[in-house]
């Protein structure tokens, strides 16, 4: 897949036009949003579903998991302003939304931790106020089917990770963390049955709804052992919504003569990642439609 390919799909703003696109490393860290509520801290990313096959329209839309917003009375979208069509580093612009169904779409399957988050009304709001969002959406293009994945991807490939780790961020330019990783189970096999697959990162509260994606730059090796020299490829593979922990028995030790030590159990990530195939992101078009 050629890198200027990958370029013109991600830059695509919204049903409303382009831009001009920067590095495609920067439109990466662009594509995701922080996401807050009164319980919860969480990522989320922009996505364009195609409104017709040959249509120039789409549908924008942010991607996060259920658990980051279900249950809060409001949520508040931290956006990336615009001037002049290029994106403005700086403090983020807060837009607030109430919690409800329709501003929320859940997943048709309760069992998937995704909603979907349409912000066509939202652009078209702000731009009544003479404001404009940079935003950059992954396409449908970005989702590679198991069977392309089982012949092209080898058993453990390199993974990014971009989002708000415990809620981390470069605040006064509103940028997140980007994190770099493995898969540890191959992304094109269904992890126990379902459909999503683990990572080798360190995965923490604050990066639920995290994209995550394989993208290679200057080159690659193939599954057949091909060099791909001078070339580029970018997939998303899915959405980080949860990572096992295990549990620690320790003592605290009391260095005041006199007081006996306590018995504690502590939490300890062991840094993998559940992962929700990004195949299931498709499952919003029928309803948005």
């Amino acid at each position: 897949m050629k890198k200027n390919f990958i370029i013109c799909l991600l830059f695509l703003v919204s049903e409303f036009g382009f831009c001009q696109a920067p590095h495609i490393t920067e439109q990466l860290t662009f594509n995701t949003i922080r996401i807050e509520t009164d319980k919860f801290v969480g990522t989320g990313f922009f996505f364009n579903f195609k409104v017709e096959k040959d249509s120039t329209k789409y549908i924008s839309v942010i991607i996060t998991n259920k658990h980051v917003v279900n249950g809060a009375k409001k949520i508040f979208l931290y956006f990336r302003k615009s001037i002049n069509g290029n994106p403005e580093n700086g403090n983020a612009s807060i837009f607030e939304i109430p919690n409800s169904n329709q501003t929320v779409i859940q997943h048709p399957n309760a069992n998937t931790d995704l909603v979907a988050i349409p912000i066509g009304q939202i652009l078209q709001q702000i731009q009544k106020n003479n404001v404009s969002f940079y935003t950059v959406g992954f396409s449908e293009n970005e989702i590679p089917t198991d069977d392309f994945q089982k012949k092209e991807f080898k058993t453990f490939e390199e993974i990014f990770m971009i989002g708000y780790p415990n809620g981390l961020w470069d605040k006064t330019n509103n940028m997140p963390i980007v994190r770099r990783g493995i898969t540890a189970t191959p992304s094109y096999l269904d992890y126990n049955g379902k459909k999503e697959f683990l990572i080798d990162i360190a995965a923490f509260g604050g990066s639920s709804g995290s994209p995550i994606f394989q993208y290679n730059d200057s080159g690659y090796i193939d599954k057949r052992g091909t060099a791909k020299f001078g070339s580029s490829r970018l997939f998303l593979l899915g959405i980080l919504y949860a990572g096992p922990l295990y549990t620690v028995d320790g003592e605290v030790i009391k260095s005041i003569p006199g007081l006996s030590s306590e018995k504690v159990k502590s939490e300890v990530p062991m840094n993998l990642g559940y992962v929700i195939k990004s195949s299931e992101i498709l499952e919003f078009k029928k309803i948005l439609k």
